[in-house]
């Protein structure tokens, strides 16, 4: 019925196209696997950076390296001049007098202005508004929402950040030290929908 030219074009078109669906599909399950979005997750890092030394065995408080958290919605990742203020006295070496490799990896960044590019841990839908600063003011621990992060060596989202589990902390009845309880509120924080979803 067709010649061998136009069949061997319709073969071609229809392998292509159900290799595009194909691709697509195993992408969209990557990226939606629950493993990507839910609690446990923990991509790997350019820079093999211990909150448990950090923020654990040192002390250092979040805010100090997360500068906007208390300013603004997004807590920020550090830019390297903070990490500096330490590493450009602190500089481990190993029993070889060389310096750590990720050691060497902060300050070749820093040498040559380069920001180190970190892999998101936590994060929300996009359509949901967060802010840190409401949170910090509030009195949330970073550790109410981050989990234990003074004991991570490798971060890790410690809870799937969905809209019932944020829902389940708002809901919540005031402590007396909350500023919902000085209000006079019922709930932690409040739960119509324009809080979140703007």
């Amino acid at each position: 019925m067709f010649t061998r030219k136009l069949q061997r074009r319709i073969y071609v078109a229809t392998g292509v196209l159900l290799g595009s669906i194909g691709l697509g599909l195993s992408f969209g399950a990557y990226v939606l696997w629950p493993s990507h979005r839910e609690a446990g997750y923990e991509p790997g890092q350019p820079i093999a950076f211990s909150h448990k030394l950090h923020a654990g065995d040192l002390s250092i408080d979040c805010l100090y390296c997360h500068t906007q958290a208390d300013r603004g919605p997004h807590a920020t990742v550090p830019e390297l001049a903070i990490c500096m203020n330490c590493h450009a006295q602190v500089q481990p070496k190993d029993k070889a007098g060389k310096l750590k490799p990720d050691i060497a990896r902060l300050l070749d960044h820093w040498k040559r202005g380069e920001p180190v590019v970190w892999n998101k841990v936590n994060d929300v839908a996009d359509f949901v508004y967060f802010d840190h600063s409401r949170h910090v003011k509030a009195g949330v621990k970073c550790q109410e929402c981050h989990g234990p992060v003074e004991t991570m060596v490798h971060m890790r989202r410690e809870y799937g950040l969905k809209m019932s589990w944020c829902l389940g902390c708002h809901r919540q009845k005031p402590k007396p030290s909350d500023p919902a309880y000085q209000r006079g509120d019922k709930t932690r924080a409040p739960i119509n929908c324009s809080t979140c979803h703007r």
